[in-house]
């Protein structure tokens, strides 16, 4: 038997389930066997269900716009019809619980609330670092993932520290007064006239400097952080950022208050602005009545879409931003709002384009394609089609290693694909599969650990190199040797 406030935050809920708890007991397809719950006393049961109920209640769309780590703010928006979880039922013994595409931890009082990815940990590491070329799945102790997500926001952190500093050390404009013998800028006329027989002029002038808030910004969050084994490979650049700042000292308030950087060429740098606030003000996600209330959350969706974004365009593939050809249509409505379509990659190809959508939810292997999904698609390709020739379109799914064998996916390099009529043309449709492997660390010694990740590393890598394959000859076929 396991205690449900047990049960609930040690990560054994993960993303994209329905669990069903009857008369005391859990099951759902994932579970071996279903588990046997112990509540307790009826006032113990009692705070327990408050505690669920207020989580389903509190963490809506409205409570949740502003508490994402958006991996590019410019490209991607909240989805508002995102949910941590949702319960239905009368009592602790008698519900059912459904997740989406969010994970994280949230806490409120004493009980504590954890949904995982159903892929694990090392998924979660691989998409996020692999995204922006740094893959350092080997160094990361398992001894920092067992209670929170915390550990997550520093990994993002410590990746995008490493990206934004390959733009070199930011600088910025700083005003300067100084009594110089040449002139620089522009000069103090009184004073001139007191002192122009020492053949100096006070001068004020602008110039470039490595001290701004935001290198104490950096200074300070990775202080907060740096006890992650994986922040010690970044430990050069905060030696750097130490000299850049020339041991000035700001208040926390400022520091909090840093701008972005306006010239476009430190963009990369007000992703780190965001997070680097984010940790040090440990703004995770306050919610609810209670001030003992916080959260961790990560929408899974928008990383993996990220990540298969990143890993087309790294292998070749030509995908428009999404800026390059946004659409809007009219929803009739009495003002002048239109609604925006947004597929997630446009891929240009040499005879047209190829418009697909990322789906991180589960694929139904009976059903196929969900409804909307599938009237979504047809929308943008007709839409699309208007202006430019589309030669096709589709979808891409992870999907667990062992349900890719169960469906004999690899005769087919994990594509299911049929025709579809658009504007009197038949063109073809696919759904495209990156099988994910099971995580499966072995706990005995370092080592074993080791070898269990480099294998998830090597096999992850392999898929996503027949994905691209699979992309550039199976669907646009202009590859082909």
């Amino acid at each position: 038997m396991t205690w449900l406030c047990d049960l609930i935050k040690e990560g054994t809920l993960v993303d994209n389930q329905t669990y069903y708890v009857s008369n005391g007991i859990l099951s759902n397809p994932r579970l071996q066997n279903p588990i046997e719950l112990s509540i307790g006393n009826s006032k113990f049961e009692q705070k327990i269900w408050h505690f669920i109920t207020a989580i389903s209640r509190d963490l809506r769309a409205e409570s949740l716009t502003h508490s994402f780590v958006f991996l590019d703010k410019d490209y991607y928006e909240f989805n508002q019809d995102s949910f941590f979880i949702n319960v239905m039922g009368g009592d602790a013994r008698n519900f059912t619980l459904n997740t989406g595409n969010l994970v994280g931890v949230v806490s409120r009082d004493e009980y504590t609330l954890k949904i995982s990815s159903r892929f694990g940990d090392e998924f979660l590491k691989y998409i996020i670092s692999d995204a922006d070329g740094f893959l350092e799945i080997k160094d990361f102790s398992a001894t920092e993932k067992k209670d929170s997500y915390a550990w997550l926001l520093a990994y993002l952190w410590n990746i995008k520290l490493k990206r934004a500093y390959r733009l070199g050390i930011p600088k910025v404009y700083s005003s300067k007064s100084d009594r110089i013998s040449t002139v620089r800028g522009s000069i103090d006329p009184l004073d001139y006239f007191k002192n122009h027989s020492s053949g100096k002029c006070l001068c004020s002038f602008r110039e470039h400097d490595y001290a701004s808030t935001a290198i104490s910004l950096f200074l300070m969050a990775y202080d907060t952080v740096k006890h992650h084994s994986f922040c010690q490979q970044t430990r050069y650049i905060y030696n750097a950022f130490m000299m850049a700042n020339q041991g000035k000292k700001k208040t926390k308030k400022e520091i909090l208050e840093t701008p972005y950087f306006s010239n476009p060429y430190y963009s990369d740098y007000n992703t780190l602005i965001d997070l680097s606030k984010r940790i040090i003000s440990q703004k995770s996600l306050d919610f609810g009545s209670s001030n003992a209330s916080n959260a961790y959350l990560f929408d899974i969706s928008m990383l993996f879409e990220y990540f298969i974004r990143k890993l087309l365009i790294r292998s070749g593939i030509n995908v428009r931003s999404k800026f390059e050809s946004l659409r809007k249509i009219q929803t009739c409505s009495l003002g002048k709002y239109e609604r925006k379509l947004e597929p997630d990659l446009i891929i240009e190809g040499e005879n047209g384009v190829y418009i697909f959508d990322v789906k991180y939810k589960h694929f139904d292997e009976k059903y196929g394609v969900n409804r909307e999904d599938l009237f979504q698609l047809h929308t943008y390709i007709g839409q699309w089609s208007n202006k430019e020739t589309v030669c096709g379109g589709g979808f891409i799914f992870p999907i667990p290693e062992k349900k890719w064998e169960k469906l004999c996916l690899e005769k087919t390099q994990g594509v299911i694909s049929n025709k579809i009529q658009q504007q009197g043309k038949e063109m073809d449709f696919y759904v495209i599969f990156l099988p994910i492997p099971k995580e499966n660390i072995a706990k005995e010694n370092i080592s074993k650990e080791n070898i269990s990740k480099d294998n998830f590393y090597n096999t992850m890598k392999e898929n996503c190199e027949r994905l691209c394959k699979v992309m550039k000859t199976c669907v646009m076929r202009e590859f082909v040797n």
